[in-house]
């Protein structure tokens, strides 16, 4: 403990003698923390589940990391003012400058943990800012908290490979598995419990009889291998969504008496810690039949014998198999993920009646002065303007010469512009707030160096003809 307290100590002096900065403890009480973390240290808060996250609003032009980490596998998603920087840790106590350089008042950064708990815990020491610069109150309040009880889906295992392709930590990204989509789309608070290869009573490949580290025995854990410490369920979910049963029968082997009874058993258990609060039971999108046909019977049945009971409400909701691209090891791809996603956030708007904060998902080129923009719901200008928006390419700016909505899908706008985008040019998208808003009469907020996927390709003649 000496020489760890020393490395901080050391670590702190060494920034603060070489430029005016401030050091901001991880017991700062504007500190944001959403996820299972232990905080037995209030300095050093350590956790290792998918999409855990630290957020806080900081005042000053710049702002740094102090994490630890067991090892070298992890991967991080930090976010400020909407902009996404994807870091790799090192082994240890490590700084981590993230921005420098931005506009002297206040900026919001969350940090999100893209690995799963396979890859080892990560303990958070504080944000380094400006010399006399602080943190201030969070404005932007996540008001819904979402839990998601999952297994390698819910993790994001090889979302961002290609069947064939090696599992990794480069793999795998949480930030854009349907949990996470799902959670921006209601600006929730995202609360994630997965592991690759669980199940609800049996884990990927075991035996019959079922695994002791099931989810159902090692819920309660803010390590899953750890048996201590245990988690307070302190911070109560709006809405559990259950993503298990996909490993319980993706071998044979699968028993479907034991498979209900400890679904059962875990239903019980989570409606006693969160009394009224909705769950949703989900049926994934990697199986096939005769087992997708038999796990969405046996889910149904759990939802009408628990509703019965009226201890609760529980839904069923199917998402859409996967199909075209496949990722590692026949997980969902990011393109299948944000399908998912929307489904889940169309369905959850029609139980809850939550509303949906408008996002943009995609920016394509459709041809050289042709820009089509995807957000995750209906908007639309009252001034019919659709103003704010500004297209940067490799070297300059791309004037706009119109934006309109489009005529059929109201998620889609078209933007088009003066000059052409050439081939593989590197596009990018920022948006001023102005009148853009979403059906539920949400503003769109602002958008800063959204990528803009550039797929032109030069036409070429191959072969000539003589005559």
């Amino acid at each position: 403990m000496k020489g760890f307290l020393f490395a901080i100590a050391l670590i702190y002096s060494t920034i603060c003698f070489a430029s005016s900065v401030d050091t901001i403890p991880a017991n700062n009480s504007f500190i944001e923390y959403t996820g299972r973390i232990d905080f037995s240290n209030l300095l050093a808060p350590k956790f290792s589940y998918s999409g855990v996250s630290v957020r806080a609003s900081f005042q000053g032009t710049s702002i740094s990391i102090l994490l630890n980490d067991e090892g070298s596998s992890n991967e991080y998603n930090v976010i400020v003012d909407n902009v996404i920087k994807r870091i790799k840790v090192s082994k240890g106590l490590t700084l981590y400058p993230i921005v420098s350089g931005l506009a002297d008042t206040v900026h919001e950064i969350e940090i999100f943990r893209l690995t799963e708990l396979t890859f080892g815990k990560t303990t958070f020491n504080g944000f380094i800012v400006d010399k006399g610069k602080n943190l201030v109150a969070i404005s932007n309040q996540r008001l819904q908290v979402i839990e998601y009880i999952g297994n390698s889906i819910t993790c994001g295992y090889g979302n961002e490979g290609s069947l064939g392709g090696t599992f990794g930590p480069t793999t795998e990204n949480h930030y854009l598995t349907y949990a996470a989509i799902n959670s921006r789309n209601f600006n929730a608070r995202h609360l994630a419990v997965c592991r690759s290869g669980i199940g609800i009573y049996r884990n990927y490949g075991d035996l019959i009889t079922g695994s002791t580290d099931c989810m159902t025995n090692d819920y309660s854990r803010i390590f899953l291998y750890d048996s201590n410490p245990i988690y307070n369920f302190q911070l109560k979910p709006d809405l559990i969504c259950i993503d298990l049963g996909t490993n319980d029968f993706s071998t044979t082997g699968g028993d479907s008496a034991r498979y209900v009874n400890k679904y059962f058993s875990f239903i019980d258990s989570l409606q006693l810690k969160n009394k009224q609060t909705d769950i949703l039971v989900l049926l994934g999108p990697m199986l096939s039949d005769p087992d997708l046909s038999n796990v969405r019977r046996y889910l149904k049945f759990i939802v009408d014998s628990v509703n019965k009971k009226k201890s609760g409400k529980l839904y069923f909701f199917e998402m859409s198999q996967q199909s075209g691209a496949i990722g590692i090891d026949y997980h969902p791809t990011v393109a299948q993920h944000k399908k998912n996603g929307l489904e889940l956030t169309e369905f959850i708007k029609s139980i809850k009646g939550w509303k949906i904060n408008p996002l943009l998902i995609n920016a394509n080129v459709i041809n050289p002065n042709h820009i089509q923009l995807e957000f995750n719901t209906s908007v639309s200008d009252s001034l019919n303007a659709f103003s704010g928006f500004s297209i940067y390419g490799s070297s300059t700016q791309y004037n706009i010469n119109s934006a309109f909505s489009d005529t059929i899908n109201k998620k889609l706008i078209h933007i088009i512009l003066q000059q052409s985008i050439s081939v593989g040019e590197q596009i990018n998208l920022n948006y001023t707030p102005k009148t853009l808003k979403s059906m539920g009469s949400t503003l769109v907020g602002a958008i800063y160096s959204f990528p803009v996927q550039n797929n032109l390709t030069a036409t070429k003649l191959t072969k000539g003809n003589n005559n």
